[in-house]
């Protein structure tokens, strides 16, 4: 078994480009999220 992508793994359904994005912007909800959360709580 190799490890080796097969051909129908390198076929996406979207530009590679759109993954990037996608994934950036998931990362900034969730930085804000985290973000507005600790907004909220006051460190001691």
């Amino acid at each position: 078994m190799t490890l080796g992508l097969l051909p129908l793994e390198t076929e996406l359904p979207l530009p590679p480009f759109a993954f990037g994005l996608i994934a950036f912007g998931l990362l900034v909800l969730l930085l804000a999220v985290t973000v507005a959360i600790g907004k909220g709580r006051p460190h001691s």
